[in-house]
């Protein structure tokens, strides 16, 4: 059953809905704003309240999101569906909302993650883009038709111009003809009856032979259209006709298009309208700093659930310093008995609790705290306010019982009632007698009810039932002045006595008063006061507590920052200190990776020396016989080596110490840097003609390579001999263990003779493809190299020629 409107007037939501309509963006959302009414279905709420909060954080985040250039085209719909032509203008605003429909669809869809109620009602919004460009192609911004709207309104307004051309050159040519000049009072063309006519002086009538379309006051100018140019004119009014028919014919025609279009539109324009309200919504949820409140339907057979719970709630329609409410209602009480001086507030909390709950009930947030929750009520009933019916000659009382009974015959356990100043208008006693009644009646019936009152009977009344609480306004008797504050469990004092003692009533007529109260009564207000008294001391207690808590957050927050510049300042230190470090272990690697570059050397040198001594040992015995010195022949050039000479090796670009030559004279054996070499006597020559300045030699004496083995036709006297392959893979290895393998490689491969080598060393991160370049870029036995081809590896794999 829909909540009564009367009771919504009296909670003041239309003045929320004028609020929330000045969000809206076009007429059809303002429609929907106009008739939102607080919903009883718990879906329809949570659906709304979920627009409510997809649209506030869109607005957050966009500013500028929402609903632009629509309008509500639904009547121009019906209208072309009906055969009727729409104006220009009428068709721009088909093409704009159009338009605005496509943009949000697409905004909507792209945040369908964060906004999924939204975007699906955005998916409502009807695919109708040929449409809009059928429009835009026919009228310009300005509502004019263009000429391309059809090819026969291009040739008419061709052909209608051309028209034009010939009667005004027609016009000017008799303007400034001779025979006519001084006949003219002005030498200008004007307009009369939609025809182009010459201002003719009256005496020179015959003169200028034509149709009189109009005269002067003074009656001295005949305004003539000249004979000769009517025809001229007849030709331009006649394509003017057929300009202003053709546009009529295309205006049908797309007219007929949006007719055709109809329920697309309609769609359209709905589903806009709802997005439209739920970003009013959402901006008026941040106008108010307004929260979601949890929402909940009652449960059946639960006699203790929550009703109403409020944490710092605010009256959306008051301005300034507003002093915020919380209060509880379900859980240990159902009815909530507020009593207080006037103007403390008691009303204000009534509306507030009342208006929060319509808004959150019609898809709105609320002006309160997190952890706001409200049941969902079928119907909110209030009776606040003096207001008389002069209509039925009803006084206040009259006029409050007519609403009362009204209520009790509508509120159930579902409901919330709101009583502002429950029986009062009439005699004191009577009235509390008759509220107590009607309060008994709503705790029998488990109303939710909260009520205002002075009657200290009721005060009573509520300290002796079960699930009634008493509330009280808190009034400051120094200042006189409500403090608007709510104080849940305790009874207002009336203050009647303390505020006319503060106004100046001279002393003996306040003892008098006092007097003459019950001493219940002075008892119960003296008992108040006391309690009052304590609880503004706890107030002042919690205050100075939480202010001492905020300067040990500050302070908190000081040692905060002062511990994070400390810490930066550490990481820095820490960080130059880390640079110095690194810096010295990369030097010490250098000069570690030189040391075994050198230690490497000398243990290949001493490698291969042990191994050719060793083969020499072996093979000694059966080159000579003993006792026997080798017979010496001299070259053909005279030169004669002997054992103990110096002699170069040309074919190892090296000198050497001749120690011993076998018995025919043919092969000698040659201390060449501490490994013995055999070499054919006939190769050996002088010492002074060998150039020490090979890649081998430069390599050797650089530590980067060791001494050579003998040439290709002696390696046969030596064993152990093998040929390398002329690739190597370094995949796998660190950057050192990749340098250190590649370096012993190339130093193999020199050796070897080979020309070119592959090295394979994958794409991964790059360090070691790196590596091996910066090793390769300075090598004394690289002349070069290069990425390999793609089908040899590309990047994964380089190429190296060696030095010769």
């Amino acid at each position: 059953m829909p909540m009564l409107e009367r009771h919504l007037q009296t909670l003041e939501f239309d003045k929320i809905l004028v609020r929330l309509e000045q969000h809206t963006s076009f007429s059809a959302s303002s429609a929907l704003v106009e008739a939102l009414r607080p919903s009883t279905d718990e879906g329809e709420i949570r659906r709304a309240q979920d627009g409510t909060e997809e649209a506030k954080r869109l607005v957050e985040a966009r500013p500028n999101s929402g609903v632009r250039g629509a309008r509500d085209v639904r009547p121009h719909a019906r209208r072309g569906a009906v055969g009727g032509s729409l104006p220009p203008s009428d068709l721009l605003e088909v093409a704009g909302t159009i338009a605005a429909g496509r943009s949000m669809k697409a905004l909507l869809t792209r945040q369908e993650l964060h906004a999924p109620s939204l975007a699906r009602i955005a998916q409502g919004i009807a695919d109708l883009d040929e449409l809009e460009a059928t429009i835009r192609r026919a009228i310009d911004d300005e509502g004019r038709v263009l000429d391309g709207a059809s090819d026969r309104l291009r040739q008419i307004r061709t052909e209608l111009r051309a028209a034009y051309d010939r009667l005004m050159r027609r016009l000017n040519e008799m303007m400034t003809s001779q025979s006519l000049r001084d006949a003219l009072q002005e030498p200008i063309v004007t307009m009369r009856s939609g025809r182009y006519v010459l201002p003719v002086k009256a005496e020179y009538r015959g003169k200028v032979r034509g149709i009189v379309h109009d005269q002067s006051a003074s009656g001295a100018t005949l305004f003539i259209e000249p004979l000769p140019i009517v025809e001229l004119t007849n030709a331009w009014r006649t394509r003017g006709i057929e300009e202003e028919r053709e546009i009529e014919r295309i205006l049908q025609e797309i007219s007929g298009q949006v007719g055709n279009a109809q329920y697309g539109l309609i769609d359209t324009v709905d589903a806009l309208a709802r997005i439209d309200v739920a970003f009013a919504m959402g901006k008026l949820a941040l106008d108010m700093d307004a929260t979601r409140p949890a929402i909940h339907p009652f449960a059946r057979n639960q006699p203790r659930e929550v009703a109403v719970r409020l944490r710092g709630a605010r009256h959306p329609l008051l301005h300034g310093d507003v002093v915020p409410i919380s209060l509880e209602l379900g859980v240990d009480f159902d009815t909530l008995l507020i009593t207080g001086p006037n103007t403390g507030g008691k009303t204000v909390a009534l509306k507030t609790v009342g208006l929060l709950a319509l808004m959150a009930q019609a898809g709105l947030q609320i002006p309160a705290n997190e952890g706001s929750e409200l049941a969902i009520f079928t119907g909110v009933y209030a009776d606040i306010g003096d207001e008389q019916s002069i209509e039925q000659s009803l006084s206040t009382f009259s006029s409050h019982i007519s609403r009362l009974v009204e209520i009790l015959i509508h509120a159930d356990r579902t409901s919330l009632v709101l009583l502002d100043e429950i029986g009062a208008g009439t005699d004191p006693q009577e009235g509390a007698a008759l509220s107590r009644a009607v309060l008994d009646y709503l705790v029998a019936s488990r109303v939710y009810t909260i009520a205002t009152t002075h009657s200290s009977e009721l005060k009573s009344f509520a300290y002796a039932t079960e699930r009634v609480e008493n509330a009280s306004v808190e009034f400051d008797s120094e200042t006189l002045r409500p403090t608007y504050r709510l104080a849940i469990g305790v009874p207002g004092r009336s203050n009647a006595l303390a505020i006319a003692q503060r106004l100046g009533v001279p002393q003996p007529i306040i003892d008098a008063a006092r007097g003459s109260l019950h001493p219940t009564e002075r008892q119960a207000d003296e008992i108040l006061a006391e309690i009052y008294e304590q609880l503004s001391k706890a107030r002042d207690e919690r205050s100075a507590a939480a202010r001492e808590r905020l300067e040990a957050e500050r302070a908190t927050q000081q040692l905060r920052g002062r511990l994070a510049a400390l810490e930066r300042d550490r990481a820095n230190v820490l960080g130059h200190a880390q640079d110095e470090v690194n810096a010295t272990v990369a030097e010490l690697q250098r000069e570690a990776t030189e040391l075994r570059r050198e230690l490497r050397g000398m243990r290949s040198e001493r490698e291969r020396l042990t191994e050719i001594e060793d083969r020499i040992a072996q093979l000694r015995p059966a080159a000579r016989a003993p006792g026997k010195r080798p017979a010496v022949t001299p070259d053909e050039d005279g030169f004669n080596p002997s054992v103990g000479q110096e002699v170069g090796v040309p074919s190892l670009g090296a000198t050497g110490i001749i120690r011993s030559i076998q018995p025919n004279g043919e092969t000698a054996e040659v201390d060449v840097g501490g490994m013995r070499v055999r070499v054919r006597r006939t190769e050996l020559t002088p010492a002074s003609e060998v150039m020490g300045t090979s890649p081998r030699k430069r390599a050797t004496d650089a530590g980067y390579l060791a001494p050579p083995p003998p040439p290709a036709h002696d390696r046969a006297v030596l064993e152990g001999w093998a040929p390398i392959e002329s690739q190597i893979d370094l995949r796998g290895l660190t950057t050192e263990e990749a340098r250190y393998k590649l370096d012993q490689y190339l130093n193999d491969a020199y050796m070897e003779g080979l020309h070119a080598i592959r090295v394979v060393h994958g794409k991964g991160t790059g360090a070691v493809r790196q590596a091996v370049r910066d090793l390769l870029h300075d090598h004394p036995l690289v002349r070069s190299h290069e990425v390999a081809e793609q089908r040899e590896g590309g990047e994964g794999a380089t190429v190296v020629r060696l030095a010769s």
